[in-house]
C-alpha cells in the first residue's frame, strides 16, 4: 500500500494540488454461521481502497475514493477529487492535522488464526446452548466474524502512519420454549484476541436470557424504582452519544450544548469517551486523520465537561482535535464518531443493587431504543425483565413500556454497579433509578 500511496502523491504533484491527505486500507474478514452442528454459510473476503481528500487555494474540499488499485484509477480519483473541491463553497476551518512525532503503542493486532479453530468454536458455541437447559429447543443463529485491516494515512504536512488491528467477535440468539410459551435470548461478546473470546460464556449467557424470560407476564402501571441492567443502560448512552459530538453541536443539534460546564446528571455520572481503552471495540493508536487518539471526560460527577471533535469542528472553535475523526466506510469522508465511549462503574455488585432496589423492577431487554429522540431525549420503549421482592428476583415480566426522558433518566440515577460491559463502541454498568413511568395493564 505504501507504493500505491506515493504514486498517488505522484498523481497529486503533477495537478500542483498543494493541501492533500490520503487514506488508504486494505483489510481480511471471516464470516462463519453454524446450524444442526453444521457450517451453514461461510464468507471470506479480502478488500483494499483508497480515498483522497484535497484542498484548493480558495479552500473549497474534494473527495473522491477507489478500491481499483491500478495507477489508471489513481489518476481519475485525484481527478475526480479536484473536480468536487470546485462545486464545494470556499471554508477557512478546513486543514489537515499536522505530523505528531509519537502515537501510543497498543496491543491491538493478534496472530493469524487459521480457519479450522473458528469454525470449531462456532460449533461450539451451538451446542454449548443447546446443552444448557431441555428448554432450549432451537438455536436461531450461531456467527463467528473477524476482521484485521491496516489503515494507512498520509498528508501534506509530513503525517505518514499506518496501523493493523483485529477484532474478533461471537453471538448467538436462542429459543427456549416451555408450556407453549416461547422466548429468545441473544449475547455478543468481541475481542481484539481470539484466544480471549469464551464460546461456552456467550452461549449460556443468551441461554439463560431466554430460560429466565419463560412465564414471563405483565405488571399494572406505575412509577417505580429500576434496575438497568448493563445491556440496557448500555443501549440508552448511545442514544445520548450523538449530543457529545462537536458536530451536532454546532448545528444547534445537541440536547446537551447549553449545558456545557453545568451540573445536569446525578453527581454519580462521569462519562468517558477513550480511545486507548484496553481491548476496546474501538482501539487504537491514532483516528481516521491520523490524530492520536485519547481519553476525554466529557462528563464529570454530573457536571458537562466538554465534546467530542475532529480537525475540521476543533479548528471552528479554536480548539484541538480529541482524534474523535472516524469514517463510516472508505466511500465517506470522515466526521466526528465515538471511540470507546462508556459510563464509568462504581463498586456496587448487582446483589447490593438488588438489595437496595428491595421491591420494583430489573429490565434486561429494551425493544426499539434506536426511536428514541436523539435530539429531545425523549423515549417509549418496550420492554420486558423481571419483578423484585424483598431485594429477591420474584417472577419474570413482559408486555409492558417505560417511557421518559434521556436526560431525566441520568438525572435520577442513585446507584450504578461494578458490572461494566461493553456492546460494541458503548459500555455501562447496570445502574438503579427512581421513579421511572412503567406502563402495564
Amino acid at each position: 500500500m505504501e507504493q500505491i500511496m506515493n504514486i498517488c502523491q505522484d498523481k497529486i504533484a503533477v495537478k500542483n494540488i498543494k493541501k492533500y491527505e490520503i487514506y488508504a486500507v486494505k483489510s481480511k474478514k471471516t464470516v462463519i454461521q453454524v446450524k444442526e452442528g453444521k457450517v451453514e454459510f461461510l464468507n471470506l473476503a479480502e478488500s483494499k481502497g483508497l480515498s483522497l481528500r484535497l484542498l484548493n487555494d480558495e479552500g473549497r474540499i474534494g473527495f473522491a475514493y477507489t478500491t481499483d488499485m491500478e495507477e489508471s484509477a489513481l489518476e481519475y480519483i485525484v481527478d475526480q477529487a479536484l473536480t468536487g473541491s470546485r462545486l464545494t463553497s470556499p471554508d477557512a476551518f478546513w486543514e489537515f492535522p499536522v505530523e505528531t512525532k509519537s502515537y501510543p503503542q497498543l496491543m491491538i493486532c493478534d496472530t493469524e488464526i487459521d480457519l479450522n479453530p473458528k469454525i470449531q468454536f462456532t460449533l461450539e458455541m451451538e451446542a454449548a446452548a443447546k446443552k444448557y437447559s431441555p428448554s432450549i429447543k432451537k438455536v436461531r443463529q450461531a456467527q463467528f466474524q473477524d476482521i484485521w485491516a491496516e489503515v494507512y494515512i498520509k498528508n501534506h504536512r509530513g503525517l505518514n502512519v499506518n496501523a493493523e488491528r483485529t477484532l474478533f467477535s461471537g453471538s448467538i440468539m436462542v429459543m427456549a420454549e416451555e408450556k407453549g410459551q416461547a422466548e429468545m435470548g441473544w449475547h455478543y461478546e468481541f475481542n481484539p484476541f481470539f484466544s480471549k473470546l469464551n464460546s461456552q460464556e456467550i452461549a449460556q449467557e443468551a441461554a439463560r436470557l431466554a430460560t429466565e424470560a419463560l412465564g414471563a407476564k405483565p405488571i399494572p402501571t406505575q412509577k417505580t424504582n429500576v434496575i438497568l441492567t448493563n445491556r440496557v443502560t448500555s443501549e440508552i448512552l448511545n442514544v445520548l452519544s450523538p449530543a457529545f459530538l462537536a458536530d451536532e453541536v454546532q448545528k444547534g443539534k445537541s440536547i446537551l450544548a447549553p449545558h456545557l460546564g453545568k451540573t445536569l446528571f446525578s453527581p454519580l455520572i462521569t462519562i468517558y469517551d477513550d480511545g486507548l481503552y484496553p481491548q476496546g471495540y474501538a482501539t487504537r493508536p491514532f483516528d481516521d486523520e491520523g490524530v492520536p487518539q485519547q481519553k476525554t471526560t466529557l462528563v464529570k460527577s454530573g457536571t458537562i465537561n466538554g465534546f467530542l471533535y475532529d480537525s475540521y469542528t476543533a479548528a471552528k472553535e479554536n480548539k484541538h482535535s480529541t482524534g474523535n475523526a472516524g469514517r463510516m466506510g472508505l466511500e465517506v469522508p470522515p466526521k466526528v464518531e465515538p471511540t470507546n465511549f462508556y459510563l464509568e462503574p462504581l463498586s456496587t455488585s448487582f446483589a447490593q443493587l438488588l438489595k437496595k432496589l428491595h421491591k420494583g423492577l430489573v429490565v434486561t431487554e429494551a425493544l426499539g431504543m434506536h426511536t428514541a429522540d436523539p435530539i429531545s431525549g425523549d423515549f417509549s420503549v418496550g420492554v420486558a425483565g423481571y419483578w423484585v421482592e424483598r431485594g429477591e428476583k420474584a417472577f419474570p415480566v413482559k408486555g409492558i413500556a417505560m417511557a421518559g426522558n434521556v436526560i431525566n433518566l441520568f438525572k435520577n440515577i442513585i446507584d450504578i454497579g461494578e458490572d461494566l460491559r461493553f456492546f460494541g463502541h458503548c459500555g455501562a454498568p447496570s445502574v438503579l433509578i427512581e421513579g421511572i413511568q412503567i406502563s402495564g395493564y
